[in-house]
């Protein structure tokens, strides 16, 4: 806080100053931030679409 929270399933979100609410979802994997997921947040909650798809791609780096 204030610019990255976590969402839980060591998941965060970084938000990037501005007008436009721009969003990125990024974890910690060996060592190293890797962005999974980028949005513009149009409500206060994040869309579960857009955990969603940042989930799926979490899984498909972790599996490799």
């Amino acid at each position: 806080m204030p610019y990255s929270k976590s969402l839980g399933h060591n998941l965060f979100e970084l938000r990037i100053r501005g007008q436009q609410g721009i969003r990125i979802l990024y974890i910690f994997y060996k060592q190293e931030a890797v962005l999974l997921h980028g949005f513009v947040k149009k409500a206060q909650k994040t869309p579960l679409r857009e955990i969603e798809t940042a989930l799926t791609r979490m899984k498909e780096l972790t599996s490799v």
